[in-house]
């Protein structure tokens, strides 16, 4: 079996948060302050370079199709500055989660082994989430790479060599006549591929880690539901004793999720309106290169990626509260009409009401559910229309 360590389990995140410098555990002293200055001042002259690429080239030329790739990659500029943030303001709050997390796998090993299993199933869920994020990031930087060594390759073949940039942007002046000098090739290939380097990084280490607190939480509400399951097949004195666990267990998963709703609320709410603006951008700037005769496989790692990050917060907080509801309908169906105890049944009615409003995680306005991802995705296809229309 696999060893419940939640450093072993979630290797890959804590590698990317170390690497970013947004790991809870870092001291922020002037090391991390110098790291943080020399990593995220380079990207936002990048950033910087994309928005006056869209200003006084993509805008004057009615190059749209170049205006939104450049518009994509600021915005992940915009995207990743807010998952840094969030990281920084919620530090303790995070730092506390994942001591939950530690903890309740230490307590496990005094579970039994049906228990264990239900926490190693869901944990094992959070290591393949953290795996796919690892292999898409990849996959997009790789994209990039590949399509500079292929087009390096074409231009020889057709007569015409010349070195592809890893992303081409057109840069100010000063710097542009000297573009073929090998120093200024090499500085400009170095910047573009750090900016999705340490862009990979922090989505690798960021947008994974809301998902894995919330299937620990499916763990806790299934380990629950089995310890409810048949609770009346017992006597009196251990079915009063079960339902206090019971109570003190859901008292736990609420003040839990309570956690997780703070120091994901406004991220959430930010990174689905996010997804609502980039997958209908990106899909247009792909849809007018190809008109184009142009070919941009770079960009559907992009596409997938809006995909991910909007549907990932939406569907496991959906699975929490199935979760919930499964809690409440096995309360219900536990026996409890064959029990004439009157505390007892007082405290299976407090407990049905409470659970008639599941645990879930909400943004500023609305709850994180299929439901608000179906939302957005009639939003993204409103201005995925409303672009054709303009500019066709």
């Amino acid at each position: 079996k696999m060893e419940l360590n939640f450093d072993k389990i979630f290797k890959i995140a804590i590698i990317s948060q170390k690497f970013s410098g947004t790991y809870p555990y870092t001291k922020r002293d002037k090391k991390w302050a110098t790291h943080f200055i020399l990593m995220h001042g380079e990207l936002t002259i990048i950033c910087m370079l994309f928005i006056y690429n869209i200003i006084e080239f993509d805008l004057k030329a009615a190059d749209y199709s170049q205006m939104c790739r450049n518009m994509c990659l600021s915005f992940v500029y915009l995207v990743i500055t807010l998952l840094y943030i969030n990281m920084l303001y919620y530090q303790s709050k995070l730092k506390m989660l994942i001591e939950t997390m530690k903890a309740q796998y230490e307590l496990a090993k005094t579970m039994s082994e049906e228990e264990q299993n239900v926490i190693l199933e869901y944990a094992k869920k959070g290591r393949w989430l953290c795996r796919a994020w690892a292999i898409l990031t990849t996959c997009g930087m790789a994209q990039f790479f590949l399509k500079s060594i292929v087009c390096t390759i074409y231009s020889a073949i057709q007569g015409n060599f010349r070195i592809v940039q890893y992303y081409e942007v057109i840069c100010p002046e000063v710097i542009e006549r000297h573009r073929n000098n090998p120093v200024i090739f090499i500085t400009l290939y170095f910047c573009t591929f750090f900016y999705s380097l340490y862009t990979s990084a922090l989505y690798t280490s960021v947008l994974p880690l809301g998902p894995i607190f919330l299937l620990h939480g499916c763990a806790k509400l299934e380990i629950v539901r089995l310890n409810i399951k048949n609770l009346f097949d017992n006597d009196d004195y251990v079915v009063q004793e079960r339902l206090k666990k019971t109570v003190l267990q859901m008292q736990d998963i609420y003040c839990y999720s309570h956690e997780i709703n703070e120091c994901f609320q406004i991220l959430y709410e930010f990174l689905l309106k996010a997804t609502s603006l980039v997958l209908p951008i990106t899909i247009f700037a792909v849809i007018q290169a190809l008109g184009r005769g142009q070919f941009i496989p770079e960009f559907f790692a992009f596409i997938f990626g809006a995909f991910m990050v909007g549907t990932t917060p939406c569907y496991y907080s959906n699975m929490l509260m199935e979760k919930s509801e499964d809690v409440r309908m096995t309360l219900y169906s536990c026996g409890w009409e064959t029990r004439f105890d009157l505390n007892t049944r007082k405290c299976i009615i407090l407990m049905l009401c409470r659970a008639l409003r599941p645990v879930s995680i909400r943004t500023i306005f609305r709850s994180v559910s299929l439901t608000t991802l179906t939302d957005v995705f009639q939003q993204a296809y409103a201005l995925f229309n409303l672009l054709n229309a303009v500019w066709n």
